[in-house]
């Protein structure tokens, strides 16, 4: 496993990006989804709800996942972070993750930007 990326960029298929894209997406499983799912399939709406694609239920998302979002709302809201708060990799985790939500170029161009500056 080297530092360039393969096919899809060195993120693709990565559990982070899916949940982050999902999340900025407005693709989470909530009570409206759940109600129109199970008039839609009915007694197999428990197995429909298991073998879903396009919705992102709340409990299948990493706890990683939900603490760079609690972080990413803290910093939005003015949150005072020093420098020295967060780890290096969080803080970059969290530049990244901001660029994600917000659909920003450096969101999903983040790989082949790491290509350039990697070789």
């Amino acid at each position: 496993m080297g530092l360039t990326p393969g096919e899809g960029g060195a993120l693709a298929g990565w559990r982070l990006l899916e949940e982050l894209k999902s999340l900025a997406a407005g693709r989470i499983c909530g009570p409206e989804v759940r109600q129109k799912c199970q008039m839609e399939n009915g007694s197999f709406a428990a197995w429909a709800c298991g073998v879903c694609q396009e919705y992102l239920r709340p409990e299948a998302i990493s706890p990683w996942t939900w603490h760079l979002l609690l972080l990413y709302q803290l910093k939005r809201g003015g949150y005072p972070f020093r420098a020295n708060d967060l780890t290096l990799e969080t803080w970059l985790l969290l530049g990244w993750a901001g660029r994600v939500l917000e659909g920003t170029p450096g969101g999903g161009n983040a790989p082949r930007q790491l290509q350039g500056r990697l070789g």
